[in-house]
């Protein structure tokens, strides 16, 4: 039984969905925590003549609708990505906001992948980086860090080629990756669109928290810096106090 494939309990293709909502959920709340009204309301009430709204007592409650303004932030409606135009996108309260969130999940979901495989033997710091890059970017991510580098002095830079999360992005002023699109590939060219890269590096705080939450629920202090290498390739820079 130990070496059947795990089942996912969910479809992977929601749970991306789900993860894509991370920075704009972020935004929204730093949004109204940052309104000094304290009368208004965090959504938007649809229009009264709509047959659908619903009666409730509590006066910040509506039904979201499609044209329901999901924020105060301007044209913040259902299905588009226009919170992405803000300025609040690249804030610290935003980036640390996403980055906790994804160091929360890190500090959780370590014990729970050892608990499922208990074959995984953790012994020193390059066992850890292991079982980031296969079990939980296979569990996150679906698929495995593709390469793991080390000064065998504490620093580490873990590359993956084709970082879901991203890969599949394109600004308003045009795709993420000119002859990528053109060609009919995933985005794997060189002309990078400055509008798409500009607002996928937001995302990228997300997985630094991660792994900087993995390696703080074994004891390891760390700093966690990615960037985009060639889009969607992203390389996450990892420093360490602990020579390997």
């Amino acid at each position: 039984m130990s070496d059947d494939v795990p089942q996912s309990q969910i479809s992977y293709s929601s749970f991306e969905f789900l993860l894509q909502e991370i920075v704009p959920t972020s935004i929204r709340v730093s949004k109204a925590l940052s309104s000094k009204s304290t009368d208004q309301p965090l959504i938007s009430k649809p229009s009264s003549n709509s047959s659908s709204n619903i009666t409730n007592n509590d006066p910040h409650f509506s039904q979201t609708r499609i044209d329901t303004e999901l924020s105060s932030i301007t044209n913040d409606f259902p299905g588009t990505v226009n919170i992405l135009d803000t300025s609040l996108l690249q804030t610290d309260d935003v980036t640390i906001r996403i980055e906790q969130l994804g160091f929360n999940l890190g500090l959780k979901i370590a014990e729970i992948l050892l608990y499922q495989n208990s074959s995984t033997k953790i012994i020193d710091i390059l066992d850890i980086m292991k079982f980031i890059c296969r079990d939980v970017w296979k569990c996150i991510y679906n698929k495995q860090i593709d390469n793991l580098r080390t000064n065998h002095r504490g620093t580490f830079v873990l590359i993956d080629n084709n970082y879901r999360l991203i890969s599949q992005f394109s600004g308003n002023r045009g795709g993420a990756n000119i002859e990528a699109v053109a060609s009919g590939g995933t985005g794997t060219g060189t002309a990078t669109d400055p509008d798409t890269l500009k607002k996928s590096k937001v995302y990228l705080w997300f997985p630094c928290g991660v792994i900087r939450g993995i390696l703080m629920s074994f004891g390891v202090e760390s700093n966690v810096v990615a960037e985009v290498t060639q889009f969607p390739a992203v390389s996450f820079n990892i420093h360490t106090s602990i020579n390997n």
